[in-house]
């Protein structure tokens, strides 16, 4: 196996801090690097993306070596790959073999569906509207090679070549690779390509009047399975407990669900057969919208069998989105717990008209509902952090439970 004279290898995954999204690797060579970063963009709220790129060709040990280390770390889901525009002194059997080998190792080190893309055309150095006479086509007898081994083991083909012979204005002058141009249209591509593979991978039903993907993709969660759905589009997370789920389905409704440090509550309560749920509803800065999306999951859960009342969980600037929530539905709410975050000087000196930040308080309003309806409130802070948010509260309530929360939740199931 003759190597080039300048051998090279790239991986990058981005998003590395979110689990409950499908994972794609991309695999190729500098075609890869040069629309990876454009087709995570693209991607980013329907997977997490990685990059591996590399100088060799299949067959090359070393390939295998680099790329196992490149799967190493994040389990994938999805490959979508390509090799093909490096050693081009390889004879066409030595190739062929080399791809049955490639796919052998993916389905032999991972449980990822796989999507081969095929290589794109090689130009005249100098000349990028000529196809070069010499090596393009190698290329089109490698993607024909490709197709007919991918069909052997039914593995999808995109077809990337055409799109980019139609287009010689995105090519730069050395032959191979493209203009920004270029590689933002090859991202458009395979974004589509990958989206509707995405699509068909968890497709979307009617349930009890909802549009969903239900339970969506299954994840680890520090320990327990976690089904990240989409409910009419928004996505939501339903944490599944270590224990056996109690029989009346209690569940605890985090508002900001940690990915890499989950609340030791979170921890407790599903050890004691609680379930734990979140719905994307973050600083939203839109109550009637955060509304909307609280009611559904409520609504939704509900309908699934899951408790009528419910324990909100939240921090910091999502506090008045789900005290006004919790004020309209008192019949729903067991117990609340806030925790509340000091509200830093520069953002206070930046006034009362910014949306999100003095506008965002605690409303006496909501504190006088919750407490005339009786509804049990933990609020944690420190004792120096005695916030716009705090100070209401501790005039509506008395708390002198010193319990843990978990305790002070337990206490107040109903």
């Amino acid at each position: 196996m003759k190597r080039e004279n300048t051998e090279w290898c790239q991986m990058y995954w981005f998003n590395t801090e979110i689990r409950y999204l499908p994972r794609i690797l991309l695999i190729g060579d500098s075609i890869v690097a040069g629309h990876r970063n454009a087709v995570a963009e693209r991607l980013k709220d329907s997977a997490a993306v990685g990059g591996f790129s590399s100088s060799k060709i299949v067959g090359d040990p070393g390939f295998y070596r680099e790329l196992g280390l490149a799967m190493a770390d994040y389990p994938v889901d999805y490959i979508y790959f390509n090799n093909g525009l490096h050693g081009l002194e390889c004879s066409d059997e030595s190739y062929r073999h080399g791809l049955e080998e490639l796919i052998q190792f993916l389905r032999t080190n991972t449980r990822a569906r796989l999507i081969w893309r095929n290589s794109t055309p090689i130009t005249e150095d100098g000349h990028p509207e000529n196809l070069s006479g010499k090596l393009n086509p190698i290329v089109i007898r490698r993607n024909q090679i490709a197709v007919e081994v991918m069909k052997q083991y039914h593995i999808p083909v995109d077809d990337l070549y055409t799109p980019m012979l139609e287009h010689p204005e995105y090519r730069v002058k050395d032959g191979f690779h493209y203009q920004t141009a270029g590689s933002e249209a090859q991202a458009d591509h395979i974004a589509a390509t990958l989206k509707k593979a995405l699509k068909n991978r968890t497709p979307e039903f009617n349930l009890n009047g909802f549009v969903t993907d239900f339970p969506g993709f299954i994840h680890d969660w520090d320990g327990c399975e976690c089904c990240s759905f989409k409910l009419n589009g928004v996505h939501c997370k339903l944490v599944k407990p270590n224990a056996a789920p109690t029989s009346e389905k209690h569940w605890l409704w985090r508002i900001h669900l940690g990915e890499t440090f989950p609340s030791p509550v979170d921890w407790a309560l599903l050890d004691l057969g609680w379930y734990v749920a979140h719905i994307e509803a973050g600083e939203l800065y839109d109550p009637a919208e955060s509304d909307r999306r609280f009611d559904m999951l409520h609504q939704f859960l509900t309908s699934l069998g899951f408790n009528w009342k419910c324990v909100p969980a939240s921090s910091g600037r999502s506090g008045p989105d789900i005290c006004r929530w919790a004020a309209g539905n008192t019949d729903k709410i067991n117990s609340l717990c806030l925790e509340d975050s000091r509200t830093l000087p520069e953002e206070k000196n930046r006034g009362s008209g910014e949306p999100g930040e003095r506008g965002n308080c605690l409303k006496e309003d909501d504190l006088k509902t919750l407490a005339d309806a009786k509804i049990p409130v933990l609020h944690l802070c420190a004792d120096v952090s005695a916030t716009e948010n705090t100070v209401p509260v501790e005039k509506q309530y008395r708390l002198e439970n010193s319990q843990p929360i978990v305790d002070f939740i337990m206490k107040h199931l109903s």
